[in-house]
């Protein structure tokens, strides 16, 4: 299957952190590896055990999104985000709700009418909006199986845009590194050194399942792919950064880790030698898994960023060319890495 075709799969998927079933479910039957999973939930394809050395490959399963919080006696749903939310991308979309009781999914819509039942100026916050699921009552949601803790979702279908550069979906945060994971995987074979795709629960809700992952794979080099938001559309930014198109960003710092130069120069080296495209990249907020990896033990770690626009909403969109790029880059430094494995001592 190709990449862009993985990715669209992926995007369909429901992940809520702590609920992350599906998406492991799906990279189990993709990745052509053995795979071994902890208590947790992160997933680990590759030979933990190995005498070799050991480059981890991070990526994300899950994404922001919201849980039942509580159910009105009349039937409306009020809802906890988890994960980062902006008000204004909310109000009026639709939603999706997977009942754990039974499987079954209800969909519905955030109700558009505040306090007052008029239109404020201000953005209403999040505790004060509420899912219509056209009940008539509490009773009638639970007996559909609705519970205190399920997921809810943006009721979405990726699709690839009018010309077929693009995909447009929700969850590109950061099922994009998913894909990106699997297709390296699946096609990059090592023999002098041992490659470890590690899917992490929970990066959304606080980086918490890479804290444990990092001492499972406690690996040589650290990678983590991840996405980031693209300042290339009108006044997002003074400065024009992570744009569309022009190829993986290499991060050189984030607010929780800072890059690995020499490592990062290695990356940038190999991008350079094989006309793979590549743009420079800082976060001025936020993080990645490479804040609680890198703190383990200190081994070398880089995050690769892949520009997307309007990551934490209900539809982001990638050009499916920075996604292929990542995977090629990918491909080519681990292969680098195995035809040189002394060269990781030198990071």
């Amino acid at each position: 299957m190709k990449i862009d075709e993985l990715l669209l799969e992926l995007s369909n998927l429901d992940a809520l952190p702590g609920q992350e079933q599906y998406v492991q479910r799906y990279l189990k039957e993709s990745i052509h590896k053995e795979s071994s999973q902890d208590a947790f939930g992160n997933l680990y394809f590759g030979d933990l055990q190995t005498s070799k050395k050991k480059v981890a490959i991070y990526a994300h399963m899950d994404e922001v999104g919201f849980c039942v919080q509580r159910m009105t006696e009349d039937g409306f749903v009020y809802f906890y985000p988890i994960g980062g939310w902006w008000g204004h991308v909310i109000l009026g979309q639709q939603v999706r709700v997977t009942c754990r009781k039974n499987g079954s999914v209800l969909e519905g819509v955030v109700g558009t009418l505040p306090k007052g039942s008029k239109m404020d100026k201000e953005v209403v916050p999040i505790n004060e909006m509420y899912i219509d699921f056209g009940a008539s009552s509490k009773s009638e949601l639970e007996a559909a199986g609705l519970q205190i803790g399920d997921m809810i979702l943006p009721n979405t279908k990726a699709n690839r845009n009018f010309n077929g550069t693009k995909i447009i979906g929700k969850a590109l945060d950061n099922r994009v590194a998913c894909a990106v994971m699997t297709e390296l995987l699946n096609h990059v074979t090592t023999d002098k050194i041992e490659v470890i795709g590690v899917a992490t629960v929970q990066e959304e809700a606080g980086t918490r399942g890479s804290k444990i992952a990092a001492r499972e794979v406690d690996a040589d080099i650290n990678i983590v792919i991840d996405v980031a938001n693209g300042k290339d559309t009108p006044k997002a930014a003074d400065y024009q950064t992570r744009i569309l198109g022009e190829g993986t960003g290499l991060v050189v710092a984030d607010k929780t880790a800072l890059a690995n130069l020499n490592l990062l120069d290695f990356v940038k080296d190999i991008a350079e030698k094989e006309r793979v495209a590549y743009q420079y990249d800082m976060f001025n907020g936020g993080g990645t898994d490479a804040g609680s990896v890198q703190l383990y033990k200190g081994k070398p770690t880089i995050v690769l960023s892949v520009p997307v626009r309007y990551c934490h909403s209900w539809n982001s969109v990638v050009d499916i060319s920075d996604v292929v790029g990542t995977a090629q880059l990918m491909k080519k430094v681990i292969q680098a890495l195995n035809d040189g494995r002394e060269i990781i001592d030198q990071f």
